[in-house]
């Protein structure tokens, strides 16, 4: 199983060096900064993930990667990221992102006035959106950056050497 992947991968590597498309627009997709990087690349990524995944916008992935690719970040890692609000679990993540948002702004939350009213509907684009989208942009803009910060600081800050470190220091070999 492992050989097979190892094939395919090699196969849409070889492929995607290929790629007019790809050569034309991007030109530096191919440097190795983009797949293997370093620590600043993979903390880049982090933050570029984070803070796509919690923009409520559509094709959160392709601005993930679009975004890694002028940023010099890794790109799979910021393109698994955004993967996180998937159809399952965007509505939880974005809703947390609107209680923030009326946290911060200090507007009342509207979904207990709004439960008759069905999502999408002309009625609730007419009274329940214009109270809610403040909020729920901001709110969910403001936690991509906070959540994107944090793991911008992990990745970039904490490495195996550091933690090696300290386990060391927290737990000495004891001599008999």
């Amino acid at each position: 199983m492992i050989r097979y992947l190892t094939l395919k991968m090699h196969q849409i590597g070889r492929a995607t060096k290929r790629s007019a498309f790809l050569n034309k627009y991007f030109p530096r997709f191919k440097d190795r900064i983009y797949w293997a990087g370093d620590r600043q690349s993979f903390a880049r990524a982090g933050f570029i993930g984070c803070f796509c995944m919690m923009l409520p916008v559509p094709f959160q992935m392709v601005l993930g990667s679009i975004l890694a690719y002028y940023l010099r970040a890794n790109i799979p890692l910021s393109t698994a990221l955004a993967w996180i609000t998937n159809p399952l679990t965007m509505w939880p993540i974005w809703y947390g992102g609107y209680v923030f948002g009326t946290w911060v702004l200090g507007t009342p939350d509207l979904f207990h006035a709004s439960q008759g009213i069905s999502v999408g509907s002309e009625l609730w684009f007419a009274e329940v959106f214009p109270h809610i989208w403040q909020p729920f942009l901001f709110g969910n803009i403001l936690l991509g950056v906070i959540l994107g910060s944090f793991l911008y600081f992990i990745i970039g800050h904490f490495h195996l050497a550091t933690i090696a470190d300290w386990a060391k220091r927290l737990f000495p070999k004891r001599t008999n």
